[in-house]
């Protein structure tokens, strides 16, 4: 019991101590590939390239490639990775995933699984991503949990 009661004050304290991070993004949407493979089934990569902001006033550019299988107009896999470059030159490098929606809009997981010096503390970090698509432009929202130290890092300019 006491083992219990330890565990759940840990988990309780490190909860408290998280934050949000958000991050706003655009796109221009470039189709680099499209298969028609049946009359329902279709395979799609195309790259994205465009600029991000954060609540902390950072910004900078970023580019993306995803490839994607649609069918019946549906999105049955999607996996993407992505630089950022941030103004002051630090970079991440992400991975997304989404799967089952519709291909012009939907939420991702997505995680930071590379960085510039600066920045290897935010390897790890998981986040939810959510996007829509306006004819070649893409629009999205990013949130991910992260620590007061990650929050000291990404406040520093």
């Amino acid at each position: 019991m006491k083992y219990i009661l330890k565990l759940i004050v840990f988990l309780s304290f490190n909860y408290a101590i998280c934050e949000e991070y958000i991050l706003e993004f655009q796109a221009n949407v470039k189709i680099v590939r499209e298969y028609d493979i049946s009359n329902v089934d279709k395979f799609r990569s195309y790259q994205l390239i465009g600029t991000f902001t954060d609540e902390y006033g950072n910004y900078g550019k970023f580019d993306a490639v995803i490839t994607s299988d649609i069918k019946d107009n549906k999105l049955i896999k999607l996996e993407g990775t992505a630089i950022y470059i941030y103004s002051n030159e630090e970079k991440l490098y992400i991975r997304a995933n989404r799967k089952d929606s519709d291909y012009d809009a939907g939420v991702a997981e997505m995680e930071i699984i590379g960085a510039s010096d600066k920045f290897k503390p935010l390897i790890s970090t998981k986040c939810i991503q959510s996007v829509r698509y306006f004819k070649d432009t893409i629009f999205g929202l990013q949130k991910c949990i992260i620590s007061e130290e990650q929050r000291d890092l990404l406040e520093k300019k």
